[in-house]
Protein backbone atom coordinates (compact mmCIF):
# COMPACT_ATOMS: atom_id res chain seq x y z
CA UNK A 1 0.00 0.00 0.00
CA UNK A 2 2.58 2.27 1.04
CA UNK A 3 4.94 1.62 -2.57
CA UNK A 4 1.53 2.06 -3.91
CA UNK A 5 1.27 5.41 -2.95
CA UNK A 6 4.58 6.83 -3.29
CA UNK A 7 4.04 5.58 -7.33
CA UNK A 8 0.61 7.36 -7.32
CA UNK A 9 0.63 9.78 -10.97
CA UNK A 10 0.99 13.31 -10.25
CA UNK A 11 -0.83 16.40 -12.20
CA UNK A 12 0.86 17.78 -15.12
CA UNK A 13 2.52 21.41 -15.09
CA UNK A 14 2.78 22.11 -18.73
CA UNK A 15 1.67 20.77 -21.96
CA UNK A 16 4.18 18.39 -23.67
CA UNK A 17 3.84 20.56 -26.95
CA UNK A 18 5.76 23.36 -25.00
CA UNK A 19 8.88 21.45 -23.50
CA UNK A 20 8.90 18.42 -26.89
CA UNK A 21 10.92 20.06 -29.07
CA UNK A 22 13.66 21.47 -26.56
CA UNK A 23 13.65 17.94 -24.87
CA UNK A 24 14.87 17.05 -28.76
CA UNK A 25 17.03 19.90 -28.77
CA UNK A 26 19.50 19.29 -26.22
CA UNK A 27 19.35 15.17 -27.58
CA UNK A 28 20.53 17.04 -30.57
CA UNK A 29 23.32 18.54 -28.34
CA UNK A 30 24.53 15.68 -26.69
CA UNK A 31 24.31 13.46 -29.99
CA UNK A 32 26.86 15.53 -31.80
CA UNK A 33 28.60 15.93 -28.49
CA UNK A 34 28.96 12.32 -27.79
CA UNK A 35 29.75 11.73 -31.18
CA UNK A 36 32.32 14.09 -31.87
CA UNK A 37 34.07 12.74 -28.90
CA UNK A 38 33.84 9.04 -29.76
CA UNK A 39 34.63 9.58 -33.18
CA UNK A 40 37.67 11.44 -32.61
CA UNK A 41 38.52 9.06 -29.57
CA UNK A 42 38.33 6.31 -32.33
CA UNK A 43 40.45 7.69 -34.90
CA UNK A 44 43.08 8.63 -32.42
CA UNK A 45 43.20 5.21 -31.48
CA UNK A 46 41.77 5.16 -28.22
CA UNK A 47 39.44 2.50 -29.21
CA UNK A 48 40.35 -1.14 -28.87
CA UNK A 49 39.66 -4.66 -30.30
CA UNK A 50 38.10 -5.33 -26.79
CA UNK A 51 35.09 -4.01 -27.22
CA UNK A 52 34.82 -2.44 -30.70
CA UNK A 53 36.80 -4.56 -32.56
CA UNK A 54 34.65 -7.60 -31.26
CA UNK A 55 30.94 -6.04 -32.24
CA UNK A 56 32.33 -4.44 -35.57
CA UNK A 57 33.17 -8.26 -36.41
CA UNK A 58 29.49 -9.53 -34.77
CA UNK A 59 27.54 -6.41 -37.29
CA UNK A 60 29.88 -7.95 -40.31
CA UNK A 61 28.27 -11.53 -39.45
CA UNK A 62 24.74 -10.50 -38.92
CA UNK A 63 24.88 -8.28 -42.21
CA UNK A 64 26.51 -11.74 -44.16
CA UNK A 65 22.91 -13.13 -43.06
CA UNK A 66 25.42 -15.45 -40.55
CA UNK A 67 25.25 -15.62 -36.68
CA UNK A 68 27.69 -13.31 -34.71
CA UNK A 69 31.14 -14.52 -34.85
CA UNK A 70 34.25 -12.44 -33.37
CA UNK A 71 37.83 -13.42 -34.47
CA UNK A 72 39.32 -11.12 -31.72
CA UNK A 73 37.34 -12.81 -28.87
CA UNK A 74 38.54 -16.19 -30.10
CA UNK A 75 38.57 -18.22 -33.76
CA UNK A 76 35.01 -18.77 -34.72
CA UNK A 77 34.01 -17.72 -31.75
CA UNK A 78 30.06 -17.28 -31.60
CA UNK A 79 28.93 -14.66 -29.60
CA UNK A 80 26.10 -16.02 -28.33
CA UNK A 81 28.27 -18.24 -26.33
CA UNK A 82 29.26 -15.19 -24.29
CA UNK A 83 26.32 -12.96 -24.38
CA UNK A 84 22.55 -12.72 -25.40
CA UNK A 85 22.28 -9.11 -27.34
CA UNK A 86 20.26 -10.12 -30.42
CA UNK A 87 18.74 -6.62 -30.65
CA UNK A 88 22.15 -5.63 -32.28
CA UNK A 89 20.35 -7.02 -35.44
CA UNK A 90 18.48 -3.41 -35.38
CA UNK A 91 21.64 -2.21 -36.73
CA UNK A 92 22.16 -4.06 -39.82
CA UNK A 93 20.71 -1.60 -41.53
CA UNK A 94 22.55 1.17 -41.00
CA UNK A 95 25.82 -0.68 -41.08
CA UNK A 96 24.45 -1.54 -44.94
CA UNK A 97 24.87 1.86 -45.74
CA UNK A 98 28.29 2.17 -43.62
CA UNK A 99 30.09 -0.26 -42.63
CA UNK A 100 32.38 0.72 -40.49
CA UNK A 101 33.17 0.51 -36.70
CA UNK A 102 32.51 4.07 -36.48
CA UNK A 103 28.90 3.34 -37.35
CA UNK A 104 28.31 1.66 -33.92
CA UNK A 105 29.46 4.80 -32.46
CA UNK A 106 27.42 6.91 -33.86
CA UNK A 107 24.40 4.55 -33.09
CA UNK A 108 25.44 4.44 -29.55
CA UNK A 109 25.64 8.96 -29.43
CA UNK A 110 21.99 8.78 -31.01
CA UNK A 111 20.87 6.04 -28.44
CA UNK A 112 22.23 7.64 -25.26
CA UNK A 113 21.14 11.24 -26.10
CA UNK A 114 17.54 9.71 -27.16
CA UNK A 115 17.04 8.26 -23.74
CA UNK A 116 17.62 11.58 -22.17
CA UNK A 117 14.32 12.67 -23.58
CA UNK A 118 11.80 11.30 -21.30
CA UNK A 119 13.10 11.98 -18.64
CA UNK A 120 13.85 15.90 -19.46
CA UNK A 121 9.92 16.32 -20.56
CA UNK A 122 8.88 14.21 -17.41
CA UNK A 123 10.92 16.53 -15.34
CA UNK A 124 9.33 19.67 -17.12
CA UNK A 125 6.00 18.87 -17.14
CA UNK A 126 5.35 17.53 -13.29
CA UNK A 127 8.05 19.87 -11.99
CA UNK A 128 9.09 22.82 -14.09
CA UNK A 129 10.85 23.88 -17.20
CA UNK A 130 14.09 24.70 -15.12
CA UNK A 131 13.98 21.00 -13.81
CA UNK A 132 13.53 19.69 -17.50
CA UNK A 133 16.52 21.63 -18.52
CA UNK A 134 18.63 20.22 -15.60
CA UNK A 135 17.83 16.47 -15.94
CA UNK A 136 18.82 16.98 -19.19
CA UNK A 137 21.91 18.42 -18.78
CA UNK A 138 22.62 16.62 -15.28
CA UNK A 139 21.55 13.27 -16.83
CA UNK A 140 23.48 13.80 -20.26
CA UNK A 141 26.77 14.57 -18.22
CA UNK A 142 26.70 11.68 -15.78
CA UNK A 143 29.39 9.48 -14.96
CA UNK A 144 27.23 6.02 -16.33
CA UNK A 145 26.95 7.96 -19.26
CA UNK A 146 30.89 9.00 -20.04
CA UNK A 147 31.93 5.62 -18.56
CA UNK A 148 30.37 4.29 -21.55
CA UNK A 149 31.11 6.79 -23.93
CA UNK A 150 35.01 6.09 -22.78
CA UNK A 151 34.74 2.41 -23.32
CA UNK A 152 34.04 2.08 -26.78
CA UNK A 153 30.52 -0.15 -27.95
CA UNK A 154 28.07 -1.77 -25.98
CA UNK A 155 25.17 -3.54 -26.37
CA UNK A 156 23.56 -1.76 -23.25
CA UNK A 157 23.25 1.53 -24.95
CA UNK A 158 19.88 0.07 -25.91
CA UNK A 159 19.17 -0.57 -22.49
CA UNK A 160 19.07 3.59 -21.44
CA UNK A 161 16.14 4.63 -23.72
CA UNK A 162 14.51 1.24 -23.03
CA UNK A 163 15.00 2.25 -19.40
CA UNK A 164 14.10 5.91 -19.52
CA UNK A 165 11.33 5.54 -21.44
CA UNK A 166 9.71 2.62 -19.86
CA UNK A 167 9.98 4.11 -16.51
CA UNK A 168 8.42 7.64 -17.68
CA UNK A 169 5.61 5.37 -18.83
CA UNK A 170 5.55 3.62 -15.31
CA UNK A 171 5.18 7.18 -13.75
CA UNK A 172 2.62 8.06 -15.84
CA UNK A 173 0.69 4.70 -15.71
CA UNK A 174 0.78 3.96 -19.36
CA UNK A 175 1.07 0.20 -19.07
CA UNK A 176 1.36 -0.74 -22.79
CA UNK A 177 4.04 1.33 -22.81
CA UNK A 178 6.03 -0.06 -19.92
CA UNK A 179 5.26 -3.69 -21.18
CA UNK A 180 6.63 -2.80 -24.56
CA UNK A 181 10.15 -1.42 -23.53
CA UNK A 182 10.62 -4.08 -20.71
CA UNK A 183 10.61 -6.61 -22.58
CA UNK A 184 13.02 -5.06 -25.20
CA UNK A 185 15.54 -4.98 -22.66
CA UNK A 186 15.40 -9.01 -22.58
CA UNK A 187 16.82 -8.79 -25.92
CA UNK A 188 19.05 -5.97 -24.67
CA UNK A 189 21.73 -8.48 -22.30
CA UNK A 190 20.78 -11.41 -20.35
CA UNK A 191 20.97 -9.87 -17.23
CA UNK A 192 18.68 -7.33 -17.92
CA UNK A 193 15.85 -10.01 -18.04
CA UNK A 194 16.35 -9.32 -14.10
CA UNK A 195 15.31 -6.29 -13.78
CA UNK A 196 12.62 -6.78 -16.46
CA UNK A 197 11.73 -8.95 -13.03
CA UNK A 198 11.98 -6.36 -10.72
CA UNK A 199 9.49 -4.13 -13.00
CA UNK A 200 6.87 -6.29 -12.77
CA UNK A 201 7.25 -6.37 -8.95
CA UNK A 202 7.03 -2.63 -9.33
CA UNK A 203 4.29 -2.99 -11.63
CA UNK A 204 1.84 -5.68 -9.53
CA UNK A 205 2.36 -3.10 -6.56
CA UNK A 206 0.99 -0.30 -8.85
CA UNK A 207 -2.65 -2.46 -9.28
CA UNK A 208 -1.52 -3.97 -12.44
CA UNK A 209 -1.07 -7.58 -11.19
CA UNK A 210 -2.11 -9.32 -14.35
CA UNK A 211 0.53 -7.41 -16.57
CA UNK A 212 2.81 -7.82 -13.40
CA UNK A 213 3.02 -11.12 -12.82
CA UNK A 214 3.36 -11.56 -16.37
CA UNK A 215 6.40 -9.52 -16.56
CA UNK A 216 8.03 -11.08 -13.54
CA UNK A 217 7.74 -14.26 -15.27
CA UNK A 218 9.14 -13.61 -18.56
CA UNK A 219 11.95 -12.02 -16.87
CA UNK A 220 13.13 -15.06 -14.79
CA UNK A 221 12.34 -17.43 -17.35
CA UNK A 222 14.40 -15.53 -19.85
CA UNK A 223 17.46 -15.31 -17.59
CA UNK A 224 16.73 -18.74 -16.49
CA UNK A 225 16.98 -20.39 -20.63
CA UNK A 226 19.23 -18.24 -21.20
CA UNK A 227 21.72 -18.54 -18.96
CA UNK A 228 21.12 -22.19 -17.84
CA UNK A 229 20.92 -23.37 -21.33
CA UNK A 230 21.43 -20.77 -24.49
CA UNK A 231 24.73 -19.81 -23.51
CA UNK A 232 26.25 -23.27 -22.20
CA UNK A 233 24.99 -24.36 -25.43
CA UNK A 234 27.11 -22.75 -27.81
CA UNK A 235 30.10 -21.45 -25.03
CA UNK A 236 32.91 -24.20 -26.22
CA UNK A 237 33.07 -24.83 -22.59
CA UNK A 238 29.70 -25.61 -21.81
CA UNK A 239 29.15 -22.88 -19.51
CA UNK A 240 27.67 -19.62 -18.87
CA UNK A 241 31.30 -17.73 -18.14
CA UNK A 242 30.08 -14.69 -16.09
CA UNK A 243 28.67 -16.79 -13.02
CA UNK A 244 32.38 -17.99 -11.91
CA UNK A 245 33.67 -15.14 -8.70
CA UNK A 246 35.92 -13.42 -11.25
CA UNK A 247 32.96 -12.80 -13.62
CA UNK A 248 35.32 -14.15 -16.72
CA UNK A 249 36.00 -17.89 -17.34
CA UNK A 250 35.93 -21.22 -15.16
CA UNK A 251 33.17 -23.07 -13.44
CA UNK A 252 30.92 -23.67 -10.57
CA UNK A 253 31.24 -27.12 -8.88
CA UNK A 254 27.66 -27.91 -8.06
CA UNK A 255 26.94 -23.70 -8.00
CA UNK A 256 28.50 -23.98 -4.63
CA UNK A 257 31.12 -20.93 -4.72
CA UNK A 258 27.77 -19.20 -6.32
CA UNK A 259 25.81 -19.89 -3.10
CA UNK A 260 28.27 -18.87 -1.00
CA UNK A 261 29.04 -15.80 -2.25
CA UNK A 262 24.91 -15.14 -2.14
CA UNK A 263 25.15 -15.69 1.47
CA UNK A 264 28.07 -12.97 1.99
CA UNK A 265 26.24 -10.53 -0.38
CA UNK A 266 25.54 -8.02 3.25
CA UNK A 267 29.75 -8.34 3.32
CA UNK A 268 29.83 -7.45 -0.17
CA UNK A 269 28.24 -4.81 -0.50
CA UNK A 270 30.78 -2.35 1.69
CA UNK A 271 33.90 -5.07 1.32
CA UNK A 272 36.30 -3.63 -0.24
CA UNK A 273 35.71 -0.07 0.78
CA UNK A 274 35.35 0.68 -3.23
CA UNK A 275 32.12 -0.56 -3.75
CA UNK A 276 31.00 1.61 -0.73
CA UNK A 277 32.48 4.58 -2.86
CA UNK A 278 30.68 3.28 -6.01
CA UNK A 279 27.16 3.48 -3.67
CA UNK A 280 27.88 6.86 -2.51
CA UNK A 281 28.43 7.72 -6.22
CA UNK A 282 25.02 6.20 -7.42
CA UNK A 283 23.38 8.25 -5.10
CA UNK A 284 24.85 11.62 -5.61
CA UNK A 285 24.65 11.58 -8.85
CA UNK A 286 20.87 12.56 -7.84
CA UNK A 287 22.06 14.50 -4.72
CA UNK A 288 20.50 11.00 -2.73
CA UNK A 289 16.60 12.45 -4.60
CA UNK A 290 16.68 8.77 -6.17
CA UNK A 291 16.80 6.90 -2.55
CA UNK A 292 12.97 8.11 -1.37
CA UNK A 293 11.49 6.63 -4.72
CA UNK A 294 10.78 2.77 -5.02
CA UNK A 295 11.84 2.69 -8.48
CA UNK A 296 15.68 3.46 -7.24
CA UNK A 297 14.93 -0.69 -5.76
CA UNK A 298 15.72 -1.35 -9.90
CA UNK A 299 19.61 -1.12 -9.20
CA UNK A 300 19.36 -4.17 -6.57
CA UNK A 301 20.01 -6.87 -9.75
CA UNK A 302 22.99 -5.10 -11.42
CA UNK A 303 24.79 -3.95 -8.48
CA UNK A 304 23.76 -7.47 -6.79
CA UNK A 305 25.58 -9.12 -10.29
CA UNK A 306 28.37 -6.62 -10.13
CA UNK A 307 28.90 -7.25 -6.41
CA UNK A 308 28.90 -10.61 -6.76
CA UNK A 309 31.99 -10.75 -8.51
CA UNK A 310 35.92 -10.78 -7.68
CA UNK A 311 36.48 -8.42 -10.03
CA UNK A 312 36.98 -4.81 -9.18
CA UNK A 313 36.28 -3.66 -12.41
CA UNK A 314 32.80 -4.77 -11.95
CA UNK A 315 32.83 -2.28 -8.93
CA UNK A 316 34.42 0.77 -10.47
CA UNK A 317 33.25 4.36 -12.05
CA UNK A 318 34.32 3.76 -15.17
CA UNK A 319 33.48 1.33 -18.22
CA UNK A 320 29.90 0.77 -19.27
CA UNK A 321 28.44 -0.96 -16.39
CA UNK A 322 26.94 1.84 -14.53
CA UNK A 323 25.40 3.20 -17.60
CA UNK A 324 21.98 1.24 -17.13
CA UNK A 325 21.75 2.40 -13.15
CA UNK A 326 21.36 5.99 -14.47
CA UNK A 327 18.15 5.71 -16.26
CA UNK A 328 16.53 4.40 -12.89
CA UNK A 329 18.15 6.87 -10.54
CA UNK A 330 17.21 9.81 -12.85
CA UNK A 331 13.34 8.11 -13.11
CA UNK A 332 13.32 7.85 -9.13
CA UNK A 333 14.75 11.22 -8.08
CA UNK A 334 11.91 12.42 -10.61
CA UNK A 335 9.24 10.19 -8.67
CA UNK A 336 10.73 11.00 -5.52
CA UNK A 337 10.39 14.78 -5.95
CA UNK A 338 6.58 15.58 -4.67
CA UNK A 339 7.06 13.69 -1.91
CA UNK A 340 10.68 15.42 -0.36
CA UNK A 341 8.40 18.88 -0.80
CA UNK A 342 5.90 17.24 2.04
CA UNK A 343 8.76 15.72 3.92
CA UNK A 344 8.89 16.30 7.72
CA UNK A 345 12.66 17.44 7.25
CA UNK A 346 13.28 21.04 6.32
CA UNK A 347 16.32 19.97 4.11
CA UNK A 348 14.55 17.43 1.86
CA UNK A 349 11.67 20.03 1.42
CA UNK A 350 14.41 21.98 0.01
CA UNK A 351 15.59 20.18 -1.94
CA UNK A 352 12.44 19.07 -3.31
CA UNK A 353 11.61 22.46 -4.43
CA UNK A 354 14.89 23.00 -5.79
CA UNK A 355 15.27 19.48 -7.34
CA UNK A 356 16.56 20.73 -10.47
CA UNK A 357 19.37 23.26 -8.79
CA UNK A 358 20.32 20.20 -6.57
CA UNK A 359 20.44 17.78 -9.65
CA UNK A 360 23.18 20.33 -11.24
CA UNK A 361 25.01 20.72 -8.25
CA UNK A 362 25.39 17.27 -7.72
CA UNK A 363 27.25 16.40 -11.69
CA UNK A 364 29.42 19.38 -11.01
CA UNK A 365 31.76 17.62 -8.20
CA UNK A 366 31.29 14.88 -10.77
CA UNK A 367 32.69 15.63 -13.66
CA UNK A 368 36.18 16.45 -13.18
CA UNK A 369 38.31 13.91 -14.17
CA UNK A 370 35.80 12.26 -16.64
CA UNK A 371 35.89 11.56 -19.95
CA UNK A 372 34.21 14.74 -21.48
CA UNK A 373 35.75 16.94 -19.44
CA UNK A 374 39.11 18.14 -21.26
CA UNK A 375 37.19 17.41 -24.94
CA UNK A 376 34.53 19.90 -24.13
CA UNK A 377 37.15 22.26 -22.16
CA UNK A 378 39.95 21.96 -24.47
CA UNK A 379 38.50 21.29 -27.99
CA UNK A 380 41.73 22.63 -30.22
CA UNK A 381 43.30 19.67 -28.21
CA UNK A 382 40.56 17.32 -29.07
CA UNK A 383 41.09 18.01 -32.43
CA UNK A 384 44.87 18.62 -33.04
CA UNK A 385 47.11 16.51 -35.76
CA UNK A 386 48.81 14.19 -34.37
CA UNK A 387 51.58 12.63 -36.88
CA UNK A 388 51.98 9.19 -35.06
CA UNK A 389 48.03 8.55 -35.08
CA UNK A 390 48.16 9.36 -39.04
CA UNK A 391 51.37 7.18 -39.77
CA UNK A 392 49.26 4.33 -38.10
CA UNK A 393 46.77 4.92 -40.72
CA UNK A 394 48.58 5.23 -43.48
CA UNK A 395 50.26 1.86 -42.01
CA UNK A 396 47.22 -0.02 -42.22
CA UNK A 397 45.78 1.55 -45.16
CA UNK A 398 48.29 -1.03 -46.92
CA UNK A 399 46.35 -4.33 -45.92
CA UNK A 400 43.76 -5.28 -48.27
CA UNK A 401 40.65 -5.66 -48.02
CA UNK A 402 39.49 -9.27 -46.80
CA UNK A 403 43.20 -10.11 -45.45
CA UNK A 404 44.10 -11.90 -42.50
CA UNK A 405 45.66 -9.96 -39.56
CA UNK A 406 47.07 -10.31 -36.40
CA UNK A 407 47.13 -6.83 -34.92
CA UNK A 408 47.43 -5.63 -31.17
CA UNK A 409 44.54 -4.30 -29.47
CA UNK A 410 43.82 -0.86 -30.06
CA UNK A 411 44.50 -0.97 -34.29
CA UNK A 412 41.95 -3.97 -34.52
CA UNK A 413 38.75 -2.11 -34.81
CA UNK A 414 40.11 0.38 -37.63
CA UNK A 415 40.82 -3.37 -39.32
CA UNK A 416 37.78 -5.78 -37.94
CA UNK A 417 35.17 -3.54 -40.52
CA UNK A 418 37.19 -4.86 -43.97
CA UNK A 419 39.73 -7.88 -42.98
CA UNK A 420 39.94 -10.93 -41.01
CA UNK A 421 41.43 -9.95 -37.64
CA UNK A 422 42.49 -11.56 -34.40
CA UNK A 423 43.91 -10.01 -31.77
CA UNK A 424 47.68 -9.85 -31.07
CA UNK A 425 48.81 -13.47 -30.53
CA UNK A 426 46.60 -16.24 -31.93
CA UNK A 427 48.98 -19.32 -31.62
CA UNK A 428 47.89 -21.84 -33.67
CA UNK A 429 46.80 -19.18 -36.68
CA UNK A 430 49.53 -17.65 -39.10
CA UNK A 431 48.23 -14.54 -40.67
CA UNK A 432 49.19 -13.22 -43.77
CA UNK A 433 49.83 -9.72 -42.40
CA UNK A 434 50.86 -8.66 -38.64
CA UNK A 435 50.73 -4.94 -37.47
CA UNK A 436 51.85 -3.75 -34.10
CA UNK A 437 51.68 -0.61 -32.15
CA UNK A 438 55.03 -0.88 -29.86
CA UNK A 439 53.54 1.82 -27.52
CA UNK A 440 49.94 -0.44 -26.50
CA UNK A 441 50.30 -0.89 -22.68
CA UNK A 442 49.89 -4.11 -22.98
CA UNK A 443 51.48 -6.30 -23.47
CA UNK A 444 54.76 -4.98 -22.79
CA UNK A 445 57.26 -3.30 -25.36
CA UNK A 446 59.91 -5.90 -24.95
CA UNK A 447 57.45 -9.16 -25.35
CA UNK A 448 56.23 -7.47 -28.43
CA UNK A 449 59.77 -6.64 -30.02
CA UNK A 450 60.79 -10.55 -29.03
CA UNK A 451 57.75 -12.05 -31.37
CA UNK A 452 58.50 -9.62 -34.21
CA UNK A 453 62.07 -10.77 -34.31
CA UNK A 454 60.34 -14.22 -33.98
CA UNK A 455 58.29 -13.97 -36.44
CA UNK A 456 60.64 -12.36 -38.83
CA UNK A 457 63.26 -15.57 -38.39
CA UNK A 458 59.88 -17.55 -39.25
CA UNK A 459 59.64 -15.53 -42.80
CA UNK A 460 58.09 -12.85 -41.95
CA UNK A 461 59.27 -9.44 -43.90
CA UNK A 462 58.92 -6.25 -42.57
CA UNK A 463 56.82 -4.07 -44.97
CA UNK A 464 56.93 -0.61 -43.17
CA UNK A 465 58.01 0.44 -39.65
CA UNK A 466 56.96 4.40 -38.52
CA UNK A 467 56.08 6.06 -34.78
CA UNK A 468 56.46 2.35 -33.58
CA UNK A 469 54.02 1.31 -35.95
CA UNK A 470 55.36 -1.79 -37.46
CA UNK A 471 53.87 -4.10 -40.54
CA UNK A 472 55.33 -7.09 -41.02
CA UNK A 473 54.02 -9.82 -44.22
CA UNK A 474 54.43 -13.44 -44.33
CA UNK A 475 56.80 -13.90 -47.50
CA UNK A 476 54.90 -14.63 -50.79
CA UNK A 477 56.94 -18.28 -51.38
CA UNK A 478 55.65 -19.04 -47.72
CA UNK A 479 52.40 -18.41 -48.34
CA UNK A 480 51.87 -19.75 -52.04
CA UNK A 481 53.24 -22.86 -49.89
CA UNK A 482 50.56 -22.74 -46.97
CA UNK A 483 47.63 -22.46 -49.85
Amino acid sequence: MILSKQLRVRPRLTSTSDVHWWAWAWAGALFVLYSLFSLVRHYKLGTGGFDLGIFTQALNGYSDWDIPRSDIKGWGFNLYGDHFHPILISLVPLYWLWQSASTLLVAQAALLAASSVPLARYAAERIGTGTGHAVAVAYGLSFGVQGALAFDFHEVAFAAPCLAYGLVALLETRWRAVFLWSTLLLLVKEELSLTVAAIGVLVVVRGQRRMGLTLLGIGLLSFALVVGALIPAVNPQGIYPYLTPSGAGGSLTGHSRLIQRLIELPELLVVPLEKVTLLLLLGGVTCFLSVRSPVALLCIPTIAIRFLSDSPAYWSTAFQYNLVLMPILFAAALDAQPRLIRARWKLARLLGRRAGAALLCAAAPLAPGLPLQNFILHPIEAFSRDSRVEAAHHIMAIIPDGALVEATNHLSPHLADRTRVYQWPLADRRAEWVIVDLKTPSPPRQALEDRLNRLRRDGYEQVTSKQDIVLLRLKRELLQAGS
